[in-house]
C-alpha cells in the first residue's frame, strides 16, 4: 500500500488516508462504511467555486441578453415591414391614380387635334404636299426592330 496525495480542482486527499493499488479489498468491512475523508482548502475552494460560478452567471446572462435583443430587433423589424408595405400600398394606389389622370389627359389632347385642320394649315401656309412617286423609298429587307438606321444619305 501506497500513501499518494491526490489533487483535483483545490481538493486534496489526506497524506495519512491509505490508498490500495491492488484490486483486492483485504481489509474492507461490510459492516463498517469507510467514507472518504477530503480535507478542504477553503481559499482554493472558494477561488474555484467563484469563479465558476461568475463564469457560469455571466454566460447565462450573456444568452438572456443576446434572446431579448434578438426579440427587440425581431419586433422592430416587423414594425418597420408594416410600414414598408402601408408605405408601398399608399404608392401603388397613388400611381394608379396618377395613372388614370395621365391616359385622361392623353385621350383629351388626342380627342383635341384636329387632323384635317392641321393638313390644311400644312399644305396652304407653310407650302407642304404629299410625297410623288419618285420620292418614296421602300426597302426589302427584314429588320428584326421596328425602325431602320440610316448610315448614309440616301439620294
Amino acid at each position: 500500500m501506497e500513501s499518494q496525495t491526490l489533487e483535483f480542482k483545490g481538493l486534496k486527499r489526506r497524506p495519512n488516508s491509505n490508498y490500495n493499488i491492488s484490486n483486492l479489498a483485504t481489509n474492507a468491512n461490510p459492516k463498517e462504511k469507510q467514507k472518504r475523508k477530503l480535507e478542504v482548502l477553503p481559499k482554493e475552494i472558494k477561488k474555484h467555486n467563484i469563479s465558476g460560478k461568475l463564469l457560469l452567471s455571466f454566460f447565462y446572462i450573456l444568452c438572456i441578453s443576446l434572446f431579448i435583443g434578438s426579440i427587440l430587433m425581431y419586433i422592430s423589424l416587423q414594425g418597420e415591414m408594416s410600414t414598408s408595405v402601408d408605405k408601398i400600398a399608399s404608392l401603388k394606389s397613388q400611381y394608379e391614380s396618377l395613372k388614370k389622370n395621365n391616359d385622361a389627359e392623353y385621350a383629351a389632347i388626342n380627342n383635341s387635334i384636329d387632323n384635317e385642320e392641321i393638313r390644311k394649315i400644312a399644305i396652304e401656309q407653310l407650302g407642304m404636299h404629299y410625297a410623288s412617286e419618285g420620292q418614296i423609298v421602300t426597302y426589302t429587307e427584314q429588320y428584326n426592330n421596328d425602325y431602320v438606321r440610316i448610315y448614309s444619305i440616301i439620294h
